[in-house]
């Protein structure tokens, strides 16, 4: 729904937390709750940074958020840095479709440096023109997430 729509819709990641929740309190009881807390949260904690600097979707904390009732906080941590990386070569791919590498890496180096000079964190990309903004730069992350989790519980344990 996410490639469709641009958005994950909060009827479906409630719907997996419940089942997740419920599985973890099926299998555990309420240790196994407290575990699904714990790695439910551990990527919002982790990630809630770059949420409010706009380099991460509400609608992808939230997925992660749900992925979390399903793994151990190791699990989720782990997927999450695979997510990172299957993100990364995305968007290698995207800039390199788009031919806007360099430009890409400017504003990046351009952002950073503003967060260091003025000492303040700022809306990434807060002045590029909203269509602009829209299309370039952006990936679906809840693809990666998706191959992350696929990966991980597919047998690939570290």
């Amino acid at each position: 729904m996410d490639l469709l729509s641009g958005k994950i819709y909060n009827e479906w990641i409630l719907i997996a937390i419940a089942a997740g929740l419920s599985r973890a309190v099926w299998q555990g009881g309420s240790s196994g709750l407290t575990n699904a807390l714990l790695s439910m949260a551990a990527p919002v904690v982790l990630l809630y940074p770059l949420f409010k600097i706009g380099g991460l979707g509400a609608g992808d904390l939230k997925l992660l958020a749900a992925a979390g009732c399903f793994l151990t906080v190791k699990g989720i941590l782990i997927c999450l840095g695979i997510s990172f990386l299957i993100g990364a070569v995305f968007s290698l791919l995207k800039m390199a479709a788009e031919k806007n590498f360099l430009q890409r890496m400017k504003y990046l180096l351009s952002y950073i440096l503003d967060v260091f000079k003025y000492r303040e964190w700022r809306f990434y990309e807060e002045d590029f023109e909203e269509e602009k903004r829209k299309k370039e730069g952006k990936i679906h992350f809840s693809l990666p997430v998706l191959l992350a989790v696929a990966i991980y519980k597919g047998g690939m344990h570290w």
